[in-house]
């Protein structure tokens, strides 16, 4: 897997700093944290960040000087600003886009929105969230295994553990039961990547499946598993 990329969060509250810190690791991002953005400018000086996130529930008089400083650092100006608000914020998000932020989002976040942000500023390859999970998945077609074991999972795929992964543009018919669910879910998946056993020690030898024929329903069914398991023991309780 990549090495994590380094984000600066600002965010005045604990709370604040807490969620956001725990949740940016768990989506595979390095947090580092600051209080105010002359301390957050203090820690660009040290450390090479790919993403600002910059949480504007403060005063109002204070939003445009705090802004202008982000964007007017020698450092940070160059990197993708996105700014969290709550909907009752006096600030617009239009104007706070004006003013060169890269994205405005409210919250409390969308799990799903917010990675799919972030991954395109940052320039990652995955769009949707996943989580490690070990699921049993039938081989209903596809392949001469009657099961294999899913380790991680997303709305769009899927990675199964095999030792004898098969060729990348193969489809499989298969179905799955999601942890505390009771209707089973059966779609057509590709291999999309293979990684044999050897190749990284660190890795299960497996393939990587892309769902090709999902419903919304499924998606949507898939979706809330992912956000519960990566957001469920999660609460920022100020500035909500």
């Amino acid at each position: 897997m990549s090495e994590k990329r380094s984000v600066l969060i600002i965010c005045r509250t604990a709370a604040g700093q807490m969620y956001l810190g725990v949740l940016l690791n768990r989506i595979w991002f390095s947090p580092v944290l600051a209080k105010t953005v002359e301390e957050g400018i203090r820690l660009a000086q040290k450390t090479i960040f790919s993403l600002v996130l910059f949480d504007c529930d403060i005063a109002e008089s204070a939003i445009q000087s705090s802004i202008n400083m982000l964007k007017n650092d020698p450092v940070l100006k160059t990197l993708p600003l996105v700014v969290f608000k709550t909907s009752d914020n006096p600030v617009s998000s239009e104007s706070l886009l004006s003013q060169g932020c890269s994205a405005v989002l409210e919250k409390p976040l969308d799990l799903t929105l917010l990675y799919g942000v972030l991954q395109r500023l940052s320039g990652q390859p995955r769009s949707t969230p996943r989580v490690s999970v070990k699921i049993r998945v039938e081989i209903l077609e596809g392949t001469p295994e009657p099961a294999l074991t899913c380790t991680n999972l997303s709305e769009g795929g899927m990675y199964l553990r095999t030792l004898t992964p098969l060729p990348e543009g193969t489809t499989m018919h298969i179905k799955f039961t999601l942890p505390h669910d009771t209707q089973a879910i059966e779609l057509v998946a590709k291999v999309v990547r293979t990684l044999p056993l050897a190749i990284q020690l660190e890795a299960d030898p497996g393939m990587g499946l892309s769902f090709i024929d999902s419903t919304q329903d499924i998606q949507l069914r898939i979706r809330n598993f992912v956000e519960w398991e990566m957001t469920g023991d999660l609460e920022w309780n100020s500035g909500l």
